[in-house]
């Protein structure tokens, strides 16, 4: 009998479905979000093969990616959405407050979801009401703001992200890989998490960030008006797509050039090309009639390589001032 009932258990164990991956959604809006906030994590939750990850939108609209030219298709609508997501990503939105958004959230986070912000996606889960009694973080050049518009909150500096019972946010942009990584640890473990750094080229999270060492002082105002004041040598910047193009050495060059206030990137061709993990991207249908420069994503090492061409193309101080902005650490002002 004993036998009889381990073998029964046994072909239970076998003929039992496996069990689902964690589910992630990328919430995304037609009207326009932050191009890293929202890649980088589909690219490293997507090339670990241990979880589903997918772009939702409230409807079908190609998705504007901020602050380049360049749309995402949506995967799935949220009335698409197969179950509960074990993990909701809001990344920065170009209208971070919308009352049927803030909803949604709360339902979600009350069916279980974890909900977990990137940079000034924390606005949108602050309006929510869900980093209330609660600890978070945010873009550094925003969080005076949000001390004193979401005061139930404790905003901090000190940490790339943070996460505080059911909720995680992020520092500003760059903090989204980390903050990936670690995601992906409390998810599917230790050893994906690293066998997914290494193949990506990316370092191990480090949660250690100090923050107070961001912030606008007169150099980088500077910049920003001198680069602004040459109209006469502004460049529209393309970039290039190539079928299974690699999404993060895309997010930084459409996010770095286009935050140089000397230039602005598109991702050409018009058609676009489907990425390497599946993510159909297109440009737009009214390009310039002629390109001034011409990037191809790296296929590692994303934002550091875009870094160094803006510094080749424009200069240190031009390229520091696109790492602050984005919260890397060659933008940290005692750096410059």
């Amino acid at each position: 009998m004993r036998r009889w009932l381990a073998a029964a258990a046994a072909w239970l164990a076998l003929a039992a479905p496996a069990a689902a991956r964690p589910l992630v959604v990328l919430l995304a809006d037609a009207d326009g979000v932050e191009v890293t906030d929202l890649l980088a994590p589909y690219a490293i939750l997507a090339e670990s093969g241990a979880v589903d990850v997918r772009v939702v939108s409230p409807d079908r609209r190609p998705v504007r990616l901020m602050p380049g030219v360049a749309w995402v298709k949506p995967q799935l609508t949220l009335a698409e959405l197969p179950r509960t997501p074990d993990v909701v990503i809001v990344p920065a939105m170009m209208k971070p407050k919308d009352p049927a958004r803030a909803a949604w959230l709360r339902a979600q986070a009350k069916a279980g979801a974890r909900i977990m912000s990137i940079c000034e996606g924390a606005e949108t889960v602050a309006d929510a009401g869900l980093f209330d009694g609660r600890q978070a973080t945010a873009h550094w050049y925003h969080i005076a703001d949000h001390r004193k518009a979401y005061p139930k909150t404790t905003w901090r500096q000190d940490v790339r992200w943070i996460t505080d019972g059911p909720v995680t946010s992020t520092a500003g942009v760059t903090a989204s890989a980390p903050a990936s990584l670690e995601l992906l640890r409390e998810l599917a473990g230790e050893a994906v998490m690293r066998e997914t750094a290494v193949r990506l080229g990316l370092p191990e999270p480090d949660p250690r960030h100090p923050g107070t060492d961001f912030r606008l002082n007169g150099r980088g105002v500077g910049v920003a008006a001198g680069n602004m004041a040459r109209l006469w040598d502004r460049e529209d910047v393309a970039v290039t797509l190539k079928p299974g193009f690699d999404e993060l050495g895309f997010a930084a060059q459409l996010d770095g050039w286009s935050v140089t206030y000397r230039s602005q990137a598109w991702a050409q061709p018009q058609a676009g090309a489907v990425s390497r993990r599946g993510l159909t991207i297109l440009g737009s249908q009214t390009p310039p009639r002629r390109f001034d420069r011409t990037v191809e994503a790296p296929e590692t090492g994303a934002i550091e390589g875009m870094i160094g061409q803006v510094r080749a193309a424009y200069g240190e101080a031009t390229a520091r001032f696109v790492a602050l902005q984005l919260e890397h650490p060659y933008g940290a002002v005692s750096a410059w």
